[in-house]
């Protein structure tokens, strides 16, 4: 009687040629990284006015508007424009899926996701860019000719968050170096996504989109895939209407004429549009313990007990190590993956 794989090489086999197991891989911190600089500014329309209130700040700064005449403490029209950025170097961690098919020299790649500076935020010079009409301010008196552009230091800010994220997957073509490894390059379309932190607020997500030009060597063993990824670019990207506004934040303003004195204001505004002009260069190291295919209990073959053990966890089943596709169901194509990879001994 001929034995069970016998049968599976000579009837199933054939069947299961394009049944492909994706293999997912981790980017691993110690050994990826993403370095570059960064600029980002911001356009926020809004007001300013004194702090002066008759019960609370008596003794506070009023505001006029114009060269001379007007009472009482008036808004006044400004344009801000805090802008931070500088030097960055951050690890990043994330992962990835490939599908080898080292026999036809190819691979696919889906969901690449790398994150850096979640936990460690990166800090830069924060200045505030400002112009506004002409008013005057009483405590301290004192007159701002309008429609000068000047800066003002404010200390900080972060860069909190920098994600990319595959949009699509990608059939990449593989080129041999020697056996079991092969040199790649590919150009995967992503988002790309920055969140800082501008005087204690959070910008929220600001979303780009971007081509990672990446290139890398892709190496297979019995035991082990490893991946690596390199790419560098430039960009330039406006976003309109980020969540940024803020409502009264005091703020000291030097005098102008005369000088020598603070006045104190309350500046609210809310952002029309931010600009991100990045350099970027990226390298990150992803790898993952394989097994034989079908090898559901990891005894280096695949039998009766690989099988047993699929059918005992047949239908839905999120995250477990018999959905060998991991596409949360145990179901044929993973049966067939079992039968086309059956041990002869």
């Amino acid at each position: 009687m001929l034995p069970l794989w016998y049968f599976s090489e000579m009837i199933i086999t054939p069947c299961i040629a394009f049944i492909l197991v994706s293999t997912p891989l981790e980017i691993h911190p110690a050994d990826s990284n993403v370095d570059g600089t960064f600029l980002q500014s911001t356009f926020l329309p809004g007001t300013l006015i004194g702090n002066w209130n008759a019960k609370t700040a008596p003794d506070g700064t009023t505001t006029l508007p114009g060269y001379w005449g007007g009472s009482g403490n008036n808004l006044i029209d400004c344009e801000l424009t805090p802008s931070f950025g500088g030097p960055f170097d951050s690890s990043c961690s994330g992962g990835l899926e490939i599908e080898l098919h080292s026999e036809q020299d190819s691979m696919s790649m889906s969901g690449l996701s790398i994150v850096a500076f979640e936990n460690s935020p990166s800090a830069f010079p924060l200045t505030l860019g400002m112009v506004y009409g002409t008013f005057r301010t009483t405590q301290p008196s004192s007159l701002f000719p309008g429609d000068i552009p000047f800066e003002i230091p404010l200390g900080e800010g972060s860069l909190t968050s920098l994600r990319f994220e595959q949009l699509m997957p990608q059939d990449i073509s593989l080129v041999p170096i020697s056996s079991g490894v092969w040199s790649y390059s590919a150009t995967i379309p992503v988002t790309i996504t920055f969140e800082a932190d501008i005087v204690g607020t959070p910008s929220g997500p600001l979303v780009g989109g971007g081509v990672l030009q990446l290139q890398g060597v892709v190496e297979q063993t019995a035991s082990h895939i490893q991946l690596t990824g390199e790419s560098s670019w430039e960009s330039n990207d406006t976003i309109d209407n980020p969540p940024i506004d803020f409502e009264n934040m005091p703020m000291d303003i030097p005098t102008i004429i005369p000088a020598g004195e603070l006045a104190s204001i309350l500046l609210s505004a809310s952002a029309e549009t931010a600009t991100l002009d990045t350099i970027v260069n990226l390298h990150f190291d992803a790898s993952a313990e394989v097994g034989i295919p079908g090898d559901v209990d990891g005894d280096g073959y695949v039998g009766v007990n690989d099988l047993l053990a699929l059918i005992a966890v047949w239908g839905t089943c999120d995250s477990c190590v018999e959905d060998i596709n991991h596409d949360g169901t145990v179901n044929v194509t993973d049966l067939l993956v079992v039968i086309g990879n059956w041990s002869s001994s």
